[in-house]
């Protein structure tokens, strides 16, 4: 399984999971912001998800791979802050209570958050570092 079918299932069960929320819904990309083009260019940035990916190691047991989830808010007063890590939290908890996503992507427990020091107000960005098992590829010939 690739770490790009990994990346959509976790946007999939992200726009899935918090389209139910009573909190504001943020928007979900994968790797980066969207290009701007005549269509969205009035779209609300915020709040947003960005699924990108770090890196990846398998070998004949097991694959896995590192997911950057980066959060980001806006908020005109001065507990702005306090929205984005309420969103990471969000997130956080929907995560392990499933612990597996489309049928075969495993988060494993250890979850890695940052608050970045320097914030572009009134926008406030934080991120978290997961790490994920991957479904192990099978060799499919028996002899040379």
């Amino acid at each position: 399984m690739t770490p790009v079918m990994l990346m959509m299932a976790i946007k999939d069960f992200l726009i899935k999971e918090l389209a139910d929320d009573a909190a504001t819904i943020p928007a979900v990309h994968l790797g980066a912001l969207p290009s701007k083009t005549a269509e969205n260019r009035d779209d609300p940035v915020f709040p947003l998800i960005i699924v990108r990916p770090m890196e990846g190691d398998s070998d004949d047991k097991e694959s896995r791979a590192q997911v950057k989830l980066l959060f980001g808010t806006q908020s005109d007063d001065d507990s702005g802050f306090v929205d984005v890590l309420n969103l990471m939290e969000r997130v956080r908890i929907l995560l392990m209570r499933q612990r597996i996503i489309d049928k075969k992507f495993y988060i494993e427990p250890n979850w890695k958050w940052q608050f970045l020091e320097d914030q572009p107000e009134p926008q406030w960005i934080c991120q978290a570092i997961t790490t994920w098992t991957l479904p192990q590829i099978r060799q499919e010939v028996k002899h040379l």
